[in-house]
């Protein structure tokens, strides 16, 4: 075995090799990928989705990618024309490889219920940095320059580049590398400025690339020497400005309007997701007697603040005791609050205005709904039996089916899949810091609840996505035309 035997092989084992070509491009497929899961997972999808997704897309890609370069160089092969599946001499036409990904990919994503703008709003600014690591395999494989340069044009470059740029007894201008910087400034300004003070709805960084790249292209296109032709025309330069052209027009939100009824285009209603107490019933009544309860008879000494009161609103009641008794006294605390909690439910639950006007607008409009809180899913059904709200949820999730509570995501998660539904566009109200961050945490369109102007400080400080202080207003808040997602997590 043998490393860097000459400057395309990477390594070489006998009479078998791998390139640098295909290191290279494995890499940034890789690199791309990885940083595209990274936020992936933000959103609470399981990894399965996009491995799947990888793992058929990237051989799909190189051989749309082959196809596109084999239809406009087909001369080279017509004699031999099994040299077709030499793809390690390099011949990778990188539009051929987008459009067989793309296409691939709307059709995956749409069978699994995810929403494709999303991801290509994440995933293609990332193939831009791949792509810049790939036009170094091009480097290696001493493809991809430009016209005959003086030997003097690299005097300020690096001694490898000027070499490596010797082709057939001239040098050659590195368009490979100008390709690669303009990629590379793009993906910088995409990123970390457009996606932060100019993207406007989803989709708007994919466009972004697409018209950033077709204009990189185009100019670095004319530069070269290799192009693919179609007749007189360069055909990179005739598809850079209709990439252009459509990400200019997506921008804009031609497309939006255009596709409206079709994926991805079409606006889903979003999935909307309550949280129990404090939001649809008043129970922080029940719940500060249910304490003064469990701590009369197990610390009776201990007389509960206002202020201790309220911090046990949002935790879990294991969370709570474990902050006053030993954690292995757990279980019999949880179950004499229980007791009492349920025994004098209808004691001491009060109803919200304006709540069942929600619910009813919701419902007669369409909304799939569903309760996620950190109760049992018993004590959750008495008190939406209580006011009669039962009929509006299909669905209940309470702590006993989920993974780990609030602010952990599961839950959420839980419901969107009992209602068949995608999580890309859910609402959760809720009345905590950990209803805020459970919605957060999986990328979802919080709305708290200000209903107790105690917790004002508290909830605005968490930073939902909407904060309201009349449930009636989540009527007007739904008839917006946004993104149900959290912008800030990525």
């Amino acid at each position: 075995m043998a490393f860097f035997p000459d400057m395309k092989t990477f390594v070489s084992f006998g009479s078998l090799s791998i390139t640098w070509y295909a290191v290279l491009i494995l890499t940034g497929a890789f690199l791309a990928y990885l940083l595209s899961l990274r936020i992936f997972r933000k959103w609470g999808y399981d990894d399965e989705i996009f491995e799947n997704y990888f793992l058929m897309m990237f051989p799909i890609a190189i051989i749309g990618a082959r196809i596109w370069y084999v239809l406009f160089e087909w001369e080279q092969y017509a004699d031999n024309w099994v040299k077709v599946f030499y793809v390690w001499e390099g011949g990778l036409a990188i539009h051929g490889g987008l459009l067989a990904a793309i296409g691939f990919g709307w059709f995956y994503f749409r069978r699994h219920g995810v929403d494709g703008l999303r991801v290509a709003d994440v995933a293609l600014p990332h193939v831009m940095l791949a792509q810049v690591i790939g036009r170094w395999g091009n480097f290696m494989n001493q493809e991809a320059f430009g016209e005959i340069v003086p030997e003097s044009y690299f005097d300020h470059f690096p001694a490898f580049i000027k070499d490596q740029m010797y082709i057939s007894g001239h040098y050659h201008m590195p368009t490979f590398l100008y390709e690669g910087i303009g990629n590379l400034i793009g993906f910088i300004l995409i990123m970390f400025v457009y996606r932060k003070y100019g993207r406007k709805k989803r989709g708007d960084l994919a466009y972004a690339y697409i018209a950033w790249y077709g204009m990189v292209r185009f100019f670095v296109e004319g530069l070269r020497t290799d192009s693919l032709m179609f007749g007189g025309i360069r055909v990179a330069q005739a598809v850079s400005v209709i990439g252009v052209l459509f990400g200019v027009c997506g921008i804009l939100g031609v497309w939006n309007k255009m596709f409206a009824k079709f994926y991805p285009w079409r606006k889903e209603k979003p999935v909307v997701l309550f949280d129990l107490d404090g939001t649809l019933v008043d129970t922080k009544e029940l719940i500060f007697q249910s304490f003064r309860h469990v701590f009369a008879q197990y610390k009776p000494d201990h007389t509960l603040s206002e202020e201790e009161l309220q911090s046990f609103l949002g935790p879990t009641l294991k969370q709570s005791f474990a902050r006053y008794f030993d954690v292995s006294m757990s279980d019999e605390l949880i179950a004499c609050y229980r007791e009492y909690n349920h025994r004098e439910h209808d004691r001491y639950v009060k109803e919200f205005a304006g709540v069942k006007e929600t619910l009813d607008y919701l419902r007669g409009n369409g909304y799939a709904m569903a309760v996620v809180s950190n109760k049992t899913k018993h004590t959750v059904a008495m008190g939406l039996e209580k006011f009669g709200l039962e009929e509006y949820f299909p669905v209940i999730i309470g702590c006993e089916e989920i993974k780990e509570p609030k602010p952990d995501p599961s839950g959420i998660l839980e419901a969107c899949k009992a209602l068949y539904r995608g999580h890309d566009n859910v609402i959760y109200v809720g009345d905590s810091a950990s209803d805020v961050q459970a919605a957060k945490n999986m990328g979802g369109f919080s709305v708290a609840c200000v209903f107790d102007e105690a917790k004002e400080a508290e909830l605005t400080q968490s930073k939902p996505c909407a904060l309201i202080h009349h449930m009636e207003e989540l009527i007007e808040l739904v008839k917006e035309d946004r993104e149900w997602e959290d912008r800030t997590i990525y």
